[in-house]
C-alpha cells in the first residue's frame, strides 16, 4: 500500500532574481498521520536542497532566500509539536497509540531497525520510501536529471554555551575526531562515522562545518576556509552498526553512490557563516571560485 497523496497545492509565490519560486505542497500518511512536504521552487538553477528538521529555522530561511535569488529547489518536511509550535520529530498516529521519528533516520532498513519500534517499521519504511522520490527522481534512489548532488540544511546548537558534561554528544567538526589536545571541547562522539576530518583555521566555531560524502569536494570547500568532515565510504557503511549506518539520508545517499553535502552551522550565532556556505555551494554550479576576501568578510 503507498502511502502517498497526489493532492498538490500552489500556495505562495516570491518574486526572484531570475525568475519566480512556487511553493507547493504535497501530502504524505505516516501512520494515519498527514505530514506536509513543502517544496520552493525557482528555475534558476538546478539542484535540490533538503531540510528535515522543521525547527531549524536559520538554515530553512537561508535556503530559501538562496532558492529566490539563484534559483534551485527545496524540500522542507513540516513537522510541529503539541502546541503547534516547529519541531525537530514527526509525531504521529498509527493503530490508536501515538509515535515520534527523527525525519533524518529513516531511510535505511539498519537505521530503522536501530531507531524504529517493530511495529511501526513498515509505516515509516513507506513514508520514507515516498519521500525520497520526492527529494530525488521518481525511483528515490538517484539525483533527478541535471543534478550533481544533494545539499542538507542543518542547524546544531552552540556548544560553547553547554556544560562540560554535555559536549562529549554535541555535534561539531570536532566530535569526528579521534583525539585532540583542546581542553574546551569533548571530542570523538562521532569518529566512527568520519572518513577524515579537516579543521580550518579561519573557522572560529566548530559548529560550523561542510559534512562531505567523499572527498571531492574537500579542496573546494578547504580553499574557502570551512571546517569539513568527510563521511566513510559506502564499502564501510554497509554494516549493523547504528553508529555508522544510523538510517541519515548521508548515509542513504552514499550507499546509493549519490554525491552529498550536508551544510551544519551554529544556530545562534553561525547565519552568516551559513549564508557563505551557499554561496560556495552554488560556486561549484557556476564551475567557478567565489571571491574568498567577500565569503570571510562576515564571518561574525
Amino acid at each position: 500500500m503507498k502511502f502517498l497523496f497526489a493532492i498538490i497545492f500552489t500556495l505562495a509565490i516570491f518574486t526572484g532574481a531570475n525568475a519566480a519560486t512556487v511553493k507547493t505542497t504535497q501530502t504524505l500518511l505516516l501512520g494515519e498521520t498527514e505530514v506536509k512536504i513543502n517544496i520552493y521552487e525557482n528555475s534558476g538553477a538546478r539542484i535540490t536542497f533538503f531540510a528535515p528538521h522543521f525547527n531549524e529555522r536559520i538554515a530553512l530561511q537561508t535556503a530559501k532566500e538562496f532558492v529566490d535569488k539563484n534559483g534551485g529547489r527545496l524540500i522542507e518536511v513540516e513537522s510541529l509539536n503539541e502546541k503547534g509550535k516547529a519541531s525537530r520529530y514527526l509525531n504521529f498516529n498509527f493503530e490508536e497509540k501515538s509515535y515520534s521519528i527523527d525525519p533524518n533516520r529513516i531511510y535505511t532498513e539498519n537505521g530503522r531497525n536501530c531507531g524504529v519500534q517493530y511495529e511501526i517499521n513498515a509505516v515509516v519504511k513507506n513514508f520514507a520510501d515516498n519521500l525520497l522520490q520526492i527529494i530525488f527522481a521518481p525511483d528515490g534512489k538517484n539525483l533527478r536529471e541535471g543534478e550533481n548532488f544533494i545539499v542538507a540544511v542543518h542547524n546544531n546548537t552552540d556548544v560553547a554555551a553547554k556544560p562540560k558534561e554535555e559536549k562529549a554528544a554535541d555535534l561539531t567538526a570536532h566530535a569526528f575526531l579521534k583525539t585532540s589536545d583542546t581542553e574546551s571541547l569533548t571530542h570523538g562522539a562521532f569518529e566512527e562515522q568520519a572518513e577524515g576530518v579537516y579543521l580550518s583555521n579561519e573557522e572560529e566555531d566548530a559548529d560550523n562545518f561542510v559534512f562531505l560524502s567523499n572527498a571531492k569536494y574537500v579542496s573546494h570547500f578547504a580553499e574557502l576556509g570551512f571546517n569539513i568532515v568527510i563521511q566513510k565510504s559506502a564499502r564501510r557503511l554497509q554494516t549493523k552498526k547504528c553508529s555508522l549506518d544510523d538510517g541519515s539520508l548521508s548515509v542513504y545517499s552514499a550507499l546509493n553512490s549519490i554525491q552529498y553535502i550536508c551544510l551544519e552551522a551554529d544556530a545562534i550565532s553561525g547565519a552568516a557563516r551559513q549564508k557563505q556556505m551557499f554561496e560556495a555551494v552554488y560556486a561549484i554550479l557556476q564551475e567557478s571560485k567565489p571571491d574568498k576576501s567577500k565569503l570571510l568578510a562576515n564571518k561574525n
